[in-house]
């Protein structure tokens, strides 16, 4: 028989990952209008942030997730039932959220 304090983790690991997906997909979807509204806005004439050049940013963001990823090491990774319950709690996330 589990312990309750066992299954009390299991559900609150399934829990957050339901808020963390949640979280994720409504930050994106902010993160994706705000530029949607940023590029309409100069599209018009009214510059928000002057000398910005979209060209640019996306280079400089691609040099810095190459060099951090460069550096990331996964190492041991070992998949238990927290883990599982986590993906599964953010997968629910992202989709119904």
């Amino acid at each position: 028989m589990i312990a309750w304090n066992s299954l009390l983790d299991f559900v609150l690991t399934f829990v957050v990952g339901l808020l963390f997906g949640l979280a994720v997909k409504k930050g994106a979807m902010a993160f994706l209008l705000a530029i949607i509204g940023f590029i309409i806005a100069g599209y018009v004439g009214i510059t928000f942030i002057p000398k910005i050049s979209l060209t640019y940013e996306i280079n400089k963001f691609f040099a810095l997730a190459s060099a951090y990823l460069k550096d990331f090491q996964i190492g041991a990774l070992t998949v238990s039932l927290t883990v599982v319950l986590f993906l599964v709690g953010l997968a629910i996330g992202l989709w119904k959220g």
